[in-house]
């Protein structure tokens, strides 16, 4: 292990780590703002693997120099990395990109200015700026004061930030006040960064200033996982800029990088939990011409069917499906009713919480919805969940969208994030309507009915007519 200065243009050093391999080799880059110390066990990997690994804090994180700016300077800061990594007399010549979350994110912006010497990256969960955070369908997430606490300063706010309970009080507590007063309530001073994105409550060309708008130009591994938070950010990528690879496990946010098997009340099969780390290695062998591209990627998409394991195709599947009428109901909503983000995705609901129930079947694609919406109210949020009714509710994707952003003359069209799934005998699907929890912000104008008309319906993609 060695500690490394790295300069851009302007004059702003970066620093982090440098795991080197024995000899001259490619080199794997990740830019965190995170600390470069976490990559540790990867950096010790890949170096076994004959490649360097360098690990690089944010510009204002950790030990650079400047000051961090979510999502400004990593195109960049990051072009010159890859420019100057590929220049040491230790390196090939060749760079390629690696991290997840933000660092999949950071990814996909330094790949939008096309260094010379990148040829590959890999970006996982990625956060898609506009998209899936830090407002889901135009409502703003209060984990956006969480995250940017964290990343306040030069130190990792690391025990505040865990603090769950904490942060659920403070956004109870928070009443009636605006909700962009959340940055003031829990950390006690405004936050530029969380104002300026209550600036832009839309995706615009703020938002799409950040992310590549042209194909990048080189190969792409994209993993993400059927409860990763960023799905949706994904596959937005995989939408605009279609990976040279994707993979879909059964994984949340976190098990995109280490594959677990079990969180948030679910367990999933043995063989669900390939090597990933492994899996990048030999992906990078392969776009560098070291080796033969990975017996795991028998094709560009490699899904994870749960009750049967890995699936191979040309694209993500979206069987057909005969859309399903909803019945005509009335929603009362009250912020002051609005209660908390569940812990997990298993859950006991009376099934009177359900607009709909029926049989479930072999599903895998992006269910769809489409709600006719009425409501005298001028502004408000609903919360649209599909669950697998079995002993209890299984939260298996849920949207969530603003109303004052829609054109309520037609119906509201919902996707939501792909699943693929055997299912027992008994099994239902269900659908639930709801204000927002706590994790978005509370639409203080929601206090009245809404009314779901008859023209409403679900569309599970496999389930047939019932």
């Amino acid at each position: 292990m060695r500690f490394i200065d790295v300069p851009t243009r302007d004059g702003t050093v970066l620093r982090g780590i440098h795991h080197p391999a024995a000899e001259s080799g490619p080199v794997v880059l990740v830019m965190t703002p995170y600390g470069a110390d976490r990559y540790h066990r990867d950096g010790r990997f890949f170096a076994g693997r004959g490649f360097h690994f360098v690990s690089l804090d944010s510009r204002g994180r950790g030990d650079p120099d400047g000051v961090f700016k979510p999502f400004l300077d990593d195109g960049a800061d990051g072009h010159d990395a890859v420019a100057w990594l590929a220049g040491r007399q230790w390196s090939t010549g060749d760079v390629v990109t690696y991290g997840g979350s933000y660092s999949g994110f950071a990814q996909w912006a330094v790949a939008a200015t096309r260094p010379p010497a990148l040829r590959a990256v890999a970006p996982v969960a990625s956060v898609y700026p506009g998209v899936d955070f830090p407002m889901v369908g135009d409502v703003p997430t209060a984990y956006a004061v969480q995250w940017l606490a964290f990343n306040r300063g030069r130190r990792m706010n690391t025990g505040p930030w865990s603090d769950d309970r904490y942060w659920r009080d403070i956004h109870r507590d928070l009443g009636d006040r605006p909700f962009r007063d959340l940055d003031v309530a829990s950390v006690g001073e405004r936050l530029p960064a969380f104002q300026e994105w209550l600036d832009h409550p839309t995706y615009d060309a703020y938002w799409a200033s950040y992310v590549p708008s042209e194909p990048v130009g080189v190969p792409v591994l994209a993993i993400t996982g059927q409860y990763d938070d960023d799905q949706l950010g994904a596959l937005t990528y995989e939408e605009r800029h279609p990976a040279t690879h994707l993979v879909m496990g059964p994984w949340d946010h976190a098990g995109t990088r280490s594959a677990a098997r079990t969180f948030g009340g679910l367990t999933f099969a043995e063989d669900s939990a390939i090597d990933l780390r492994a899996l990048h290695a030999d992906w990078y062998d392969w776009v560098l011409g070291r080796g033969p591209s990975p017996a795991f990627l028998a094709d560009r998409v490699a899904y994870f069917h749960i009750g049967e394991g890995w699936r191979h195709a040309s694209s993500l599947p979206q069987a057909p499906s005969t859309p399903l009428r909803l019945p005509e109901t009335t929603l009362t909503l009250d912020p002051a009713l609005v209660g908390d983000e569940p812990d997990g995705f298993r859950e006991k609901l009376d099934e009177d919480a359900y607009l709909l129930i029926a049989p479930a079947h072999d599903v895998s694609g992006r269910p769809r919805a489409a709600l006719t919406l009425t409501s005298d109210l001028p502004d408000f949020d609903l919360l649209v969940g599909l669950y697998l009714l079995r002993d209890d509710a299984t939260l298996l994707g849920e949207t969530v969208f603003r109303a004052h952003h829609r054109d309520l003359s037609r119906p509201v069209e919902l996707t939501f994030p792909f699943i693929s799934r055997t299912t027992d005998p008994g099994d239902r699907f269900a659908l639930r309507v709801r204000a927002p929890h706590r994790r978005y912000a509370t639409n203080h104008e929601a206090r009245g009915e809404v009314r779901l008309g008859r023209e409403s319906y679900l569309a599970i993609p496999g389930l047939p007519t019932v």
